[in-house]
């Protein structure tokens, strides 16, 4: 009997290794072209030159003018092209692949202004693309220059590109690339950031290639924006002749990776508590054996069946990992467009009205819908009877309902890491009932907190007209459905053993060195709206305000994952720093260290065992385990307060205890600041040690033998014929 862990990831992913010179040389003779339009879907970045080492020096000459001219014809190394396949992962940590090269479609912008008098027939030749000013004409002025921006907006936003945002406009206008003129004497439209901008000279323009991920409709591809005339401007947008003709390469990058040798990696992104969680059990023996079953975090379209299947075999046999292969479309619609889109707003009480958003214009639910097919599909291939069957989280909440229907006495539980929110909010989703009995499939549904468990049994009798019983279970169909609150905690042995390696410690003497005499306040957030940083940001100003003596006293570093963030959040958070270190005298000491980037796990060990104080303002979270680390790690320094917003699992898991915050009050946020930087020492003493017992008490471990300990007594008093079978019966 064993236990099927069900999660998007598995633990372990793999690594083709392209750097091996025998593989070079055979593939370096077969250079790929620009992608042709049929591959526009395709989630990979082509690199644009030849990596180090590669056997085709010609490939890493400087172009000629003529190669500039026609970007669709220069070739890609094929060994840079594969190794971008193969190192392209998607995150389940906000970190979807980024947006595909540009394809066939908007890359030409021209504009047509014949001389005063002559008609704009013929104006331009079939061998020049680019439209040309006569000599005599008089240069087009600024005006002119802002009606073009607002034409071309326009249409991008109509034609191609769905993301396109100011920013990306000005940066494309400002980077207009001026060529040499075809014939005749000539003026031209530049960039307003150019020395040539407004004076005549014999130069053409092209604007660079679009960032569309796919060509536009045809309807747009040539579109009239004002009458025609004899003395009238006119924009055309389409593809030129050279677009048309894109040519494709014939080499298959399936040999590629059927040739290039692999290995197994760990897979260190994805929900690493439940990692930690599930091998902590293990090595305790809670857990008798356990099987994973998941995606491989990578694109696997390029892989032929044969290798999918020597690697499936490889992963199985000697890590007991089931994968999961689904087409990259799937994984890109059902991660990036219905998980972040859609369903991610909505348990965190946002709902998705954007006006802008494609997630179920491009059919995302049916991707969620086959990526969770497939995953149920490989339960049931990988059930024997008497294992148990848990499901984690909401990227599969179909698989309980999906596996129950072709499994119906099997063991299974789900558990929901996020938050679950009110039923006047989940309601608003479109797919709502389908997702509730997917869920009820399970034995058991698990929550963080109460107040997430509350949610679900209250939006089931609101949807699907299922009271909750007394005890707080649900009955549906001939079953009984019991719903938990068990928090999830962190492993203290594990984190123990890595905070005591030389890294960790070398790291914690830069960081007194660096502040010898300052209060360290850190954070640690993804940037997104749903993390608070901005509010934190604006809480510590109005602090500082306050209190302008923490200007110097006080240090606060801000640290946030890299992921694709919001820009317009972005920039407000940046302004709000900007504007909090432009307050002080001195330059070289701003009160802010704000790095949007990744650290490595010793660092971030080292910046929680140096803080002062450690911040979380989660507008909602379902459980922040890092401010639980935070609480670990400090039983040897300093016994550090902990701010805490009021809105995450964790404080209902850890209480009064926190300076519990509203974090859209910046006021209050402000005095938590001052009240963690001045508190007494006995009573941070006091408080630090209810925090350290909860968090050392209610480990990993602890929440994975409680759950598994539920799922067992509810399946034997629902399945008591099966569990005879089994010779279960009272075994919990």
């Amino acid at each position: 009997m064993s236990l099927l862990v069900v999660s998007l990831y598995l633990p372990n992913t793999v690594n083709f290794n392209l750097d091996d010179p025998s593989l070079v040389e055979h593939i370096s003779a077969a250079p790929i072209l620009s992608r042709s339009p049929s591959t526009s879907g395709t989630p990979y970045d082509i690199p644009s030159q030849a990596p180090v080492g590669s056997a085709t020096p010609a490939l890493l000459a400087p172009q000629t003018a003529q190669q500039s001219q026609q970007p669709s014809s220069v070739p890609t190394p094929i060994p840079n092209f594969i190794q971008s396949l193969a190192s392209r992962v998607t995150s389940a940590q906000n970190t979807p692949p980024p947006s595909p090269p540009p394809s066939a479609g908007i890359e030409d912008f021209f504009f047509k202004f014949p001389p005063t008098g002559e008609s704009s027939v013929g104006s331009t030749t079939a061998s020049t693309p680019a439209i040309q000013y006569g000599a005599s004409e008089k240069v087009p002025s600024l005006e002119f220059e802002r009606n073009f921006r607002s034409v071309y907006s326009r249409s991008l936003k109509r034609g191609a590109i769905n993301r396109t945002n100011s920013s990306n406009l000005s940066s494309n206008l400002s980077n207009l690339r001026i060529e040499e003129p075809v014939s005749g004497e000539i003026t031209a439209i530049s960039s307003p950031t150019l020395p040539n901008f407004g004076v005549q000279s014999p130069l053409s323009v092209v604007h660079p290639r679009s960032r569309a991920n796919s060509p536009p409709p045809s309807k747009h591809l040539v579109e009239r924006r004002m009458p025609s005339g004899p003395n009238l401007p006119s924009l055309k947008v389409g593809r030129t002749p050279e677009r048309q003709s894109k040519l494709r390469s014939s080499f298959d990058a399936g040999n590629i990776f059927r040739s290039a040798p692999w290995s197994v990696a760990k897979f260190y992104k994805g929900n690493g508590g439940l990692r930690n969680a599930v091998t902590r059990a293990e090595a305790e023996g809670t857990v008798a054996s356990t099987k994973w079953i998941g995606t491989l975090g990578m694109p696997t379209d390029a892989l032929e069946d044969e290798t999918k299947k020597i690697i499936e075999s490889a992963l199985i046999r000697d890590y007991q990992n089931a994968p999961v292969f689904v087409s990259d479309t799937t994984m890109e619609g059902h991660y990036t467009h219905y998980c972040k889109d859609i369903l991610w707003p909505t348990f965190h009480y946002q709902i998705p009205d954007n006006a802008k958003s494609k997630a179920y214009e491009d059919h995302s639910w049916v991707h969620y819908h086959a990526l969770n097919a497939a995953f149920a599909d490989t339960v049931v291939a990988n059930y024997t009877p008497g294992d148990t069957i848990w499901v984690h989280d909401y990227h599969l909440l179909l698989v309980p309902g999906m596996v129950r229907e072709k499994l119906p006495h099997a063991k299974i539980g789900f558990f929901l890491h996020i938050a679950f929110p009110s039923s006047e909010v989940y309601r608003c989703l479109p797919t709502r009932t389908l997702l509730l009995l997917g869920m009820l499939g399970a034995d058991v549904i698990g929550f963080q907190t109460n107040e997430y468990a509350r949610h679900f049994r209250q939006t089931c009798q609101v949807v699907l007209g299922l009271p909750p019983n007394r005890d707080d279970s649900i009955d549906y169909g001939k079953r009984r459905v019991e719903v938990v609150a068990m928090a999830i905690g962190i492993d203290p042995p594990s984190l123990r053993q890595a905070s005591e390696s030389e890294e960790v410690q070398r790291w914690r003497r830069m960081l007194r060195e660096r502040w010898p005499d300052k209060k360290m306040i850190v954070g640690r957030d993804k940037l997104d709206q749903f993390r608070g940083v901005r509010q934190k940001m604006l809480g510590y100003e109005r602090f500082l305000k306050d209190h302008p003596e923490y200007r110097d006293q006080a240090i606060f570093i801000q640290v946030c994952l890299t992921n694709i963030a919001s820009q317009d959040l972005e920039s407000e958070v940046s302004d709000v720093v900007t504007r909090i270190n432009s307050s002080t005298h001195v330059v070289s000491e701003p009160p802010v260290v704000f790095l949007h980037q990744d650290i490595s796990f010793e660092q971030y060990l080292a910046l929680l065992f140096e803080a002062d104080v450690f911040v979380v303002t989660s507008l909602r979270e379902g459980m922040n385990l890092t401010c639980h680390e935070y609480i670990f790690c400090q039983d040897e320094t300093k016994k550090g307060p902990l701010i805490l917003s009021e809105f995450t699992g964790s404080a209902t898991v850890l209480g009064d205890n926190c300076l519990l915050v509203n974090p859209w009050d910046k006021l209050q946020l402000a005095d938590a600041f001052y009240s963690a930087l001045t508190m007494p020492s006995d009573e941070r003493a006091k408080r630090y040690q209810s925090l350290y017992a909860e968090v050392t008490t209610n480990t990993c471990a602890h929440w994975v033998r409680m759950f598994l300990n539920k799922l067992e007594k509810t399946w034997v008093a629902q399945h008591p014929d099966a569990a005879a079978a089994l010779g279960v019966i009272g075994q919990s």
